[in-house]
């Protein structure tokens, strides 16, 4: 079984949660750390044990942090170092995490979706642009 983990600044991976659950449902295997300006590098190490508690019984956890070198990302860091079972990616976007739930509602291989991740963040960004002469796709 594999679980999901968001964590970020402010309430950024509750968000991310909110907006995944529009989308596709439900998502009990995605559990989320918030680290607001209020709390305290204690306190977010407290929130992640917590997270790491709730996720025990996991066999891998994809742990997607807001940034790289942030508090959030620096301390997962340090958990996946001593645990192999934890995945840890920064950058996240709702796209690769989107991509990443259904694949692990489908229960692919866990390698398969580590293999993608990265993959699939760069291509959820992007700039839209219309050329000159093309039709405005808004148009009716």
């Amino acid at each position: 079984m594999i679980g999901i983990l968001i964590i970020g600044h402010g309430h950024l991976p509750s968000g991310f949660k909110s907006a995944l659950e529009v989308i596709m449902g439900n998502q009990p295997h995605v559990y989320t750390v918030d680290f607001p300006s209020t709390d305290t590098a204690t306190e977010l190490q407290k929130n992640l044990d917590d997270a790491y508690a709730y996720m025990k019984d996991y066999e891998h956890v994809i742990v997607f942090a807001d940034l790289l070198s942030g508090s959030p990302f620096n301390t997962a860091i340090m958990k996946a170092m001593q645990e192999e079972k934890y995945h840890v990616f920064y950058g996240c976007n709702l796209g690769m995490l989107l991509d990443t739930a259904v694949k692990v509602s489908m229960e692919e291989d866990i390698d398969t979706i580590l293999a993608q991740v990265s993959t699939i963040g760069k291509e959820q960004v992007g700039m839209f642009t219309v050329s000159a002469g093309e039709d405005d796709p808004f148009d009716d």
